[in-house]
């Protein structure tokens, strides 16, 4: 017999599967569908409130919402003739608040996607039956401040480790010669360790967004010769010291420091860019001393400084008089009193400077 929950489920998939076309084209839901077994799924009754679809190259997809704690366990007690799915998600599901060994049964996926769950905790061996498969663990708006980092090396293929806007309270420790990718945004996480990095050294893109990260120790991203973006949006870096930001590759092309409160930026703090985009937006900077900024400007292809208090004064001489520099300014760039840089007239800093 189905648990209350479980009705209140079949119900709710009843009426909104009736109104819906199933993923990739096929046919409406109906309750002889939900009682029936359409390969390679699982019957549909016994996953509720969980859904299988099917791709056109048979690839599977378990989709999960409303979900309590114990169900996943019970849906995945379930006959599932193939085992192998390309990805499972779990959406609006605040009654569930821990992953633990056994709750996906002996099912394995390539990408394990959650959003807006009460996830507080996830066990080890969680995802044992995946350790071979993962590529992706995006765990995005959830509560979890226990993960179990420690296991990481066991997914022999994971390249992307998204935990977005939960409630992680340092930098873990991370191992993986496969993660590209990493994102810690949004948690209450004040500190990123010098030797953060070095046993994820293929890592590409890192978010670090609204961490009120204060201090950037130096070299804490030098020598990752692989890294394309550093992603610091909505920290308190206030200044910005002598090697912070040591970039170690040819392929770098983005670091984003919007909205982090900076008013200084002291010379030979930002290096080895070679390209790409500076977004120093929307910060506390009153001016562009030469011997700090000139350096930036040779290197890279675009700076944003869009919403700084910018005095305009001798300062940017430098800058003003030298057209192939100006040209590497984002067109909305201004002035403290809300004129355009590219509408600043070089005969006045000639004249006056």
């Amino acid at each position: 017999m189905l648990s209350c929950v479980a009705t209140m489920a079949f119900l709710f998939v009843l009426i909104a599967l009736g109104l819906a076309i199933v993923h990739e084209g096929c046919a409406d839901l109906t309750l002889e569908d939900l009682n029936s077994r359409d390969l390679p799924c699982p019957n549909a009754a016994d996953i509720l409130p969980c859904v299988c679809d099917v791709d056109q190259a048979y690839q599977m997809a378990m989709h999960c919402t409303y979900l309590e704690d114990g169900e996943l366990a019970r849906v995945f007690s379930a006959d599932f003739p193939f085992k192998d799915f390309r990805e499972i998600d779990i959406t609006h599901s605040l009654g569930l608040t821990t992953l633990q060994e056994g709750d996906f049964g002996e099912v394995s996926f390539e990408e394990i996607f959650t959003d807006s769950t009460g996830l507080t905790e996830v066990q080890e061996r969680a995802f044992s039956h995946s350790y071979s498969t993962l590529t992706t663990i995006k765990l995005d708006n959830n509560r979890i401040s226990t993960f179990p980092f420690g296991e990481i090396p066991s997914f022999l293929s994971l390249r992307e480790l998204y935990l977005y806007g939960n409630d992680l309270r340092q930098f873990p420790v991370l191992k993986s010669d496969s993660l590209v990718t990493v994102s810690l945004s949004f948690n209450p996480i004040g500190e990123i360790p010098i030797n953060g990095f070095k046993d994820i050294p293929n890592i590409e893109d890192f978010y670090f967004q609204g961490n009120n990260l204060q201090h950037i120790y130096t070299g804490t991203f030098s020598g990752l010769s692989n890294l394309r973006r550093i992603d610091l949006l909505r920290n308190n870096l206030g200044h910005v010291q002598e090697g912070a930001l040591e970039i170690s590759s040819a392929s770098f092309r983005e670091l984003v420091l919007t909205s982090c409160n900076i008013s200084s930026i002291e010379r030979h703090a930002i290096t080895g860019l070679k390209g790409g985009s500076l977004w120093l937006d929307d910060n506390a900077l009153t001016s562009l001393q030469e011997d700090a900024f000139r350096p930036l400007f040779n290197e890279v292809n675009l700076i944003y400084l869009a919403g700084n208090p910018l005095s305009c004064s001798c300062d940017i001489a430098w800058l003003v008089q030298r057209p192939s520099l100006m040209a590497r300014v984002a067109d909305d760039a201004a002035c403290n009193n809300g004129q355009l840089l590219a509408d600043l007239d070089p005969a006045m800093f000639d004249a006056l400077c």
